[in-house]
């Protein structure tokens, strides 16, 4: 038994087993997702309906569980952020990507790849602390979407209607929990 960890060595391995069966299924879901997105658009070549249909029900099905599960995801979402700005900056400083194999990217595409990212990371850090609302649930699904279209079309354009979707959903939210939801004294 470890000293700091209360729990038994056979604890501890279940609790990993089952953390990697949750990170497993995170990247078949986002699997999933990116190539909802590939069969919608026309990166595929010649998507025909069939295809179209087929990725709609993707896309349908992955904005579903993402929104009754958002309370398991957003904090570690908030995490990922933060490693792909930390990758992206030492993307700028270099000039390439730090995977192997390297990709050499103009810094201007880098920038505004990190630029993104930090406003998604601006946006997104207060559900490190508490679950996302409902209306705040449905704008960063679709900031998560866009970052899947982004990457379907090697644009951050599809992350910047994500952006604006996020920001108007807790713009809403806000307004909605201020001053409708605020109880009224008659003079």
């Amino acid at each position: 038994m470890n000293i700091r960890d209360k729990r038994t060595i056979r604890e501890q391995i279940n609790s990993g087993f089952r953390l990697a069966g949750w990170i497993l299924l995170t990247f078949a879901l986002f699997v999933v997702l990116l190539v909802s997105a590939f069969l919608l658009t026309t990166k595929g070549g010649n998507p025909t309906v069939f295809h179209r249909f087929w990725g709609a029900c993707g896309l349908v099905s992955i904005a579903t569980a993402m929104f009754f599960s958002v309370r398991y995801w957003a904090k570690w979402f908030v995490g990922l952020l933060g490693y792909l700005i930390f990758k992206l900056a030492i993307s700028l400083l270099m000039g390439r990507t730090p995977s192997v194999p390297s990709i050499a990217r103009p810094r201007l595409v880098i920038l505004e790849y990190l630029v993104t990212s930090v406003a998604a990371m601006w946006l997104c850090l207060r559900y490190a602390r508490h679950v996302p609302r409902r209306m705040e649930t449905l704008g960063l699904i679709g900031l998560v979407v866009s970052f899947a279209f982004g990457i379907v079309y090697d644009s951050p354009v599809p992350v910047l209607v994500g952006l604006s979707l996020l920001g108007s959903f807790q713009l809403v939210e806000y307004w909605w929990r201020q001053y409708l939801l605020k109880p009224r004294h008659s003079h």
